[in-house]
């Protein structure tokens, strides 16, 4: 309260001081004051409307989609893992499309479902082998090294083994003087999901008690895990060709083949990974067209909000587009639209 009175005190100073000049030409300034005023305040509650209409949209990906393999359809049940919809929206399977789609996330909440995928896989019916949810996040910095830009986590939290797709969210955070999307983005993505996945094995190798891997460190560079995998991998092929012409049923014996299976699970996503890569990467933005909800009667509370919200709209429609910004490939790029009340 103390720190409005103060500058409200120094506003009023400067205020009347224009009063008195308005007869001179002070006018301007007291109505450019208040069209500016009047543009910010207009932009604040359109955007409020639109965050409360997007808010529909923040569900959780295990609501729409499962890969349980024993998920009960009615008197069916899948014999192996598969991308079907939950059993609340109808159950029907989703089917697979080569390669790897990239769908841009504005929300960035990681319990969320980015509201273009949603209307993407509601519409075809299928989705990319390689599903990743990236979102930009700008940051009050001037710049933010390259090693720290990317984050990667996965969407439903662990590998289901024989599911064909993978889900992954990654994060970009940049600063203000950093260069957001380059052409090289798909292969920027590719290499920190590949990445991903082989620091993700030498994780799981190390619960296992590995002797190739024991001594990793979490904080490993990537150069340092890819070298240990990859040894780790003929290192252990060896010892199960070892083990299958000695004995077999040693403690020692049984952790190396539980260590290769990992390996060559982890083989399989790096195999599958790359496939999609080479298929075709494709960038999925959506296109948000919003219109003003219908209000029965009259009412000029209601009246006055449309020509708010109206007059919201067209200055958001006179916007440079989102895809005129981005930097990639248009071939390479696909717009969703869909329709949003306000």
């Amino acid at each position: 309260m103390a720190a409005f009175l103060v500058f409200g005190a120094l506003d009023g100073v400067y205020l009347s001081s224009a009063l008195t000049k308005v007869p001179d030409g002070a006018w301007f300034t007291l109505v450019l004051a208040l069209l500016l005023s009047s543009i910010f305040v207009l932009w604040r509650f359109g955007k409020e409307n639109q965050w409360q209409a997007e808010a529909s949209d923040h569900v959780k990906l295990s609501s729409i989609i499962t890969t349980k393999a024993d998920e009960r359809l009615g008197e069916r049940r899948s014999v192996s893992p598969e991308i079907r919809f939950t059993v609340a929206v109808g159950g029907a399977c989703v089917s697979s499309i080569n390669g790897m789609g990239i769908f841009f996330d504005k929300s960035g909440l990681p319990d969320t479902t980015p509201a273009v995928f949603i209307h993407f896989v509601q519409k075809f019916q299928a989705t990319p082998r390689v599903i990743v949810f990236f979102h930009i996040r700008p940051l009050s910095l001037p710049s933010i090294p390259p090693e720290e830009r990317f984050t990667v986590s996965r969407c439903f939290g662990r590998t289901v083994h024989g599911l064909d797709h993978q889900f992954f969210r990654v994060t970009l955070r940049h600063g203000y003087t950093d260069e957001v999307i380059s052409q090289g983005l798909g292969l920027q993505i590719y290499e920190k999901l590949r990445n991903f996945i082989i620091r993700e094995s030498a994780m799981n190798e190390q619960t296992l008690a590995n002797p190739a891997t024991a001594n990793l460190s979490r904080k490993g560079s990537v150069e340092e895990i890819t070298t240990t995998f990859t040894e780790s991998l003929g290192d252990s092929e060896k010892q199960v060709a070892e083990r299958k012409a000695g004995d077999g049923g040693s403690p020692a014996a049984l952790n190396v083949e539980t260590t290769t299976a990992q390996q060559k699970h982890t083989r399989h996503l790096l195999d599958a990974l790359e496939a999609a890569y080479h298929d075709q990467v494709v960038y999925i933005v959506g296109k948000e067209q919003m219109r003003i909800r219908e209000v029965s009667g009259y009412k000029p509370r209601s009246w006055v909000r449309r020509i708010a919200l109206a007059a919201f709209l067209w200055l958001r429609s006179n916007t440079s587009s989102k895809v005129a910004n981005l930097n990639v490939d248009i071939d390479k790029l696909v717009e969703i639209g869909f329709v949003k009340m306000i």
